[in-house]
């Protein structure tokens, strides 16, 4: 048995002589969405490829990937207009990117870049 419990009916465990307040809580990660443009992508393996190495990067960036937003191609701003409402709704504060080129959908990937950052206060991060 590692704890007791006393009269006062709190738990005390005898491993810990630390009181409940200093214990660690559970780390609760930021949420993070990620985007890429379907048609920048060789073929379907490597859309799957994409979105498993956002993933980890995700988890090495110490960020919940909540969300993978697929564009279809790079005339169609459907995909990032989901991305963008889901974004503002959530209150997502880290949008992830394989690179700034998914961005192009509207226009300079740069520009789009600094738009989207201003209008949903969330970073947009390029992985390495």
């Amino acid at each position: 048995m590692t704890g007791s419990q006393s009269g006062s009916h709190a738990w005390h465990s005898y491993l810990c002589s630390c009181g409940p307040e200093q214990r660690r809580k559970p780390v609760e990660l930021p949420r993070a969405y990620a985007y890429l443009c379907e048609e920048l992508l060789v073929c379907r393996s490597e859309v799957n490829r994409a979105k498993e190495r956002l993933a980890r990067f995700a988890t090495s960036s110490d960020l919940e990937l909540a969300a993978v937003f697929v564009g279809q191609d790079t005339r169609s701003t459907a995909g990032f207009g989901r991305l963008l409402e889901a974004v503002i709704r959530d209150q997502v504060k880290v949008v992830l990117v394989p690179s700034v080129l998914h961005l192009m959908v509207l226009g300079s990937p740069r520009r789009i870049k600094e738009y989207f950052e201003a209008a949903t206060e969330a970073q947009v991060i390029t992985m390495p």
